[in-house]
């Protein structure tokens, strides 16, 4: 029994439904990243708030001090990429620390810790 020409597995009549089987199912897809998570600009602010207060902290405790050995006291190689960088920046801008020279931050108030 031979079966006729849009039956056929090659035949453009069943390519075409195959095609709309598939555009009916809906989108497929699949990544090797995990989904992200949702952001809330609520949260974000309490975590840069938290890092700039370690950042004060650490600062009056010991005072002045290079910029490596400040993130190695407080740990942040665990906060995530650029995070220290930008609390380090707001801490600044806000007047909670100082930035004293290159490399190198210092309380707001002194300039000499608390040792």
């Amino acid at each position: 029994m031979e079966q006729s020409g849009r039956d056929r597995p090659g035949s453009s009549a069943a390519t075409s439904r195959r095609r709309s089987e598939f555009r009916d199912r809906g989108p497929r897809s699949w990544s090797p990243l995990q989904p992200g998570s949702t952001y809330e600009p609520g949260e974000d602010r309490y975590w840069l708030d938290r890092e700039m207060t370690l950042i004060e902290r650490a600062l009056e405790d010991k005072g002045e001090m290079r910029r490596s050995e400040l993130g190695e006291l407080i740990g942040c190689k665990y906060w995530g990429p650029g995070r220290f960088a930008r609390a380090l920046k707001a801490a600044s801008e806000q007047g909670r620390i100082k930035h004293s020279g290159f490399g190198r931050y210092a309380p707001s108030g002194g300039g000499g810790g608390r040792d």
